[in-house]
């Protein structure tokens, strides 16, 4: 019998850019191996742990999240170690590098989207050689 796995994307907004980023990679495997539950607006990691705690899952789970607040990630970092349920920071750690080499702190203002951030130069490197 074939394993699945619940996927929690975790936002402190809509939700769209965790779902994306989750369902990209839950495309790499058969289908119906991983579900995704996308908990959009959530203001705390306790809401967070106790909506996790309520679905009862059978499936192994980890949480991936884009939360802007620091205290917010942090106390959700703290909750999931204590539980033993993985989670990868998508958005805080990348801002943090960004912040790190521009030397200045990110908006942290909800609501910004891929649309509001900087145009990607786009090299093909397969077609580049």
């Amino acid at each position: 019998m074939s394993k699945s796995i619940t996927v929690y994307g975790v936002s402190d907004m809509t939700g769209e850019t965790v779902a994306r980023i989750v369902r990209a990679a839950s495309a790499q495997f058969p289908e119906g191996h991983v579900r995704i539950k996308v908990l959009c607006n959530a203001p705390s990691a306790e809401q967070v742990v106790g909506f996790i705690q309520e679905q009862g899952d059978d499936d192994a789970c980890a949480v991936f999240h884009t939360i802007l607040s620091k205290r917010v990630r942090k106390d959700l970092r703290n909750a999931l170690q204590a539980l033993r349920i993985p989670s990868v920071d998508l958005l805080g750690s990348t801002a943090h590098v960004m912040a790190d080499l521009l030397g200045e702190r990110p908006q942290q203002k909800p609501g910004l989207t891929i649309d509001d951030g900087a145009v990607p130069e786009v090299f093909d490197l397969a077609r580049d050689e």
